[in-house]
């Protein structure tokens, strides 16, 4: 018995559907049921935000080592969350170097995490735009979520007590920078 074309095309259709709900529960299970509307930061700015503990994690560097959070307690420490195919990530990336070697012997650490990359482009990411700074892939996502990333690039700014205080959604200038950590330096976050 030859199925008619409808038939076909109706079970096809349910498939297709069955698929797309299945990929959106993994991926909504996989994430620990935050849901994130991820993408390019389309909103600017300093977000005010409740001191609160920064969510440790352990990030594997592009250079093969690792480098977890707890470990710079003392240090003000900020996390950049870029991808090489952003364009305001590549915009800002000059900035970001120039403070990091302003700041990087004031007690302040910078870490980049490279989110939705191949480890290919991280690599070539961070060479042409001379980053010395320690950056790593965040390839389960697990720290995007654990510090509710909705886009990139994004920014955490954490005092050396290992509380978060500051953070700023979409790219940065150096002005803005250099207040923001001369501002957490003086302990006046």
């Amino acid at each position: 018995m030859a199925l008619s074309k409808r038939t076909i095309i109706m079970v096809s259709l349910l498939l297709i559907l069955i698929a797309f709900f299945s990929l959106f529960g993994w991926g909504l299970a996989r994430s620990g049921g935050v849901t994130q509307g991820l993408g390019i930061n389309k909103v600017f700015g300093e977000l005010n935000i409740e001191k609160s503990p920064a969510p440790d994690f352990t990030l594997e560097l592009l250079d093969g080592q690792s480098l977890t959070l707890s470990d710079l307690k003392g240090k003000v420490v900020l996390i950049d969350f870029w991808a090489s195919w952003c364009p305001p990530c590549r915009q800002e990336a000059p900035g970001m170097v120039q403070v990091y070697n302003e700041y990087r012997d004031r007690g302040v650490e910078f870490i980049g995490i490279s989110i939705w990359n191949r480890l290919s482009d991280a690599k070539e990411y961070t060479d042409n735009f001379g980053i010395s700074y320690p950056s790593g892939l965040d390839e389960q996502g697990t720290i995007l979520v654990n510090y509710g990333v909705r886009g990139i690039p994004e920014k955490f700014f954490i005092n050396g007590d290992g509380q978060q205080v500051a953070r700023f959604i979409g790219p940065s200038d150096v002005e803005s920078l250099r207040e923001t950590l001369d501002l957490i330096l003086a302990d006046q976050y």
